[in-house]
């Protein structure tokens, strides 16, 4: 039995669909920030947007540096003279988020596998490539914010998975021994090559937005086609 169990969250804890192509999305955002003051049609709001996250990229030659898209969120107010409170940024990336969401769940083996996890006294800890402003607000929503003993998001880190820095990040944070952790992904790419570079035992499981399968990233353990029972013996949890 592992100490400690690390999770990956999109395509691995929560089944995630948005749609970022969509022109609704960036129609309706664009009258969201005209609301505020900072006039866009959707064909301008997502040039600039697109500019944006481009200029704050080229802000680090590291390939896994991660943006902070509340920067960007906050430059196209001020873009139009508008200089937005805290709360604001925030309520416009939610907005965002949510309308370029096309389907957003927990999977069904979460719940029962955390409380087996809880009741054999090991840790669950979150390691996500993604955007805290996004993030938080869904955990909160599918319920699942309360139930991690320490939690890492790579815009908060400014590093995303692979680079062994996001993994170093969460160990040194919460103490964690590498040897007494399991790391649980559904990506080969980002989970299971952090995994490898900082010599941590990993779970890969197979989900509809993983990928083609590679064999040269093959995983310490591995779990296909949704058998979601045999979770139980692959986390060694009984």
């Amino acid at each position: 039995m592992y100490r400690n169990y690390i999770f990956d969250l999109y395509g691995t804890l929560a089944d995630i669909r948005t749609d970022e192509e969509d022109p609704e999305l960036w129609d309706r955002t664009a009258a969201f920030y005209s609301a505020h003051h900072a006039v866009y049609t959707g064909k301008e709001l997502r040039a600039a947007y697109l500019s944006y996250c481009a200029s704050e990229q080229a802000r680090s030659q590291n390939p896994w540096y991660e943006i902070e898209l509340r920067r960007v969120f906050r430059k196209l107010y001020t873009a139009k003279g508008v200089f937005p409170r805290r709360e604001l940024v925030e309520e416009t990336a939610v907005f965002f988020r949510r309308t370029s969401i096309r389907k957003l769940k927990v999977y069904p083996w979460v719940f029962g596998v955390f409380e087996m996890i809880r009741s054999e006294g090991s840790g669950i800890y979150l390691l996500s490539n993604a955007q805290s402003c996004f993030t938080v607000p869904e955990l909160k929503e599918l319920g699942l914010y309360g139930l991690f003993d320490g939690i890492v998001i790579s815009s908060d880190a400014k590093v995303k998975k692979p680079d062994p820095e996001i993994m170093r990040i969460l160990l040194k944070r919460y103490g964690l021994k590498p040897e007494e952790c399991l790391m649980v992904g559904n990506d080969q790419t980002s989970d299971v090559l952090v995994s490898k570079r900082c010599q941590i035992k990993c779970l890969y499981i197979e989900t509809e937005t993983s990928g083609t399968y590679r064999e040269s990233l093959k995983a310490d353990k591995e779990l296909f086609c949704e058998k979601y029972e045999e979770l139980p013996e692959l986390l060694e949890l009984c």
